[in-house]
């Protein structure tokens, strides 16, 4: 019975990990269609981001109760319940992200469409090496140090972008300082999802290598 609960208990970790990785891809959509000034799709896809990060608050509670109540994985409880309060950072951030773009609108220049576009490409290659990593700390914790580290590489390359875009952003003399603040602010939000997931990393590569 009590393996039936663990089994059950995973399965929950791993719907709440998928729920991660779907708003991850949702959020690279909703910036696509935010560049191509379709205000509707973008609205549309803030509202399934919300609704996934629900979910997600959700199952972290469920899962935290179930471990409390159960006494299941005793060895790994507080480090499953840290990993699981720091990656619902992830999903949070995003949602606030979307809610930031649908809401405020910020006046992007096109010549920094493809840089903002690489900086979500980078966060949320983080994510999806942090996701594995998270996966495998049930299965081979080597896995879950091998992907937590690439992560801090990936989160480095998201740096560079980001200082290029702020770069950018300020020597343009055609924007006063009130849009560059604006432009400057959703660069350092969007950036914000990979310092996270670095965060996470760095302290699932702790909890792997003392287990």
């Amino acid at each position: 019975m009590l393996r039936n609960h663990q089994k059950e208990l995973i399965d929950s970790i791993n719907t709440f990990l998928d729920n991660i990785l779907k708003i991850n891809v949702l959020f690279k959509t909703l910036l696509e269609n935010y560049f191509n000034k379709k205000f509707q799709e973008v609205d549309k896809i803030t509202n399934e981001i919300s609704d996934l990060e629900s979910q997600c608050d959700k199952i972290r509670r469920d899962v935290e109760r179930k471990i409390y109540q159960e006494t299941l994985i005793p060895d790994l409880r507080g480090d499953v319940l840290g990993m699981l309060e720091n990656l619902d950072k992830i999903p949070g951030q995003i949602q606030a992200n979307a809610h930031s773009f649908n809401t405020e609108k910020p006046n992007v220049d096109e010549e920094l469409n493809s840089n903002f576009l690489k900086l979500c490409d980078y966060a949320s290659e983080c994510i999806a090496l942090l996701i594995e990593g998270s996966r495998n700390f049930f299965i081979d914790k080597k896995v879950t140090i091998e992907k937590c580290l690439q992560v801090s590489k990936v989160e480095s390359r998201a740096d560079k972008v980001s200082t290029e875009l702020k770069n950018i952003i300020f020597s343009n003399n055609e924007n006063g300082l009130a849009t560059k603040v604006h432009l400057r602010y959703f660069v350092e939000i969007m950036d914000e999802v990979a310092n996270l997931s670095e965060d996470v990393a760095d302290r699932l590569i702790i909890s792997s290598s003392k287990n």
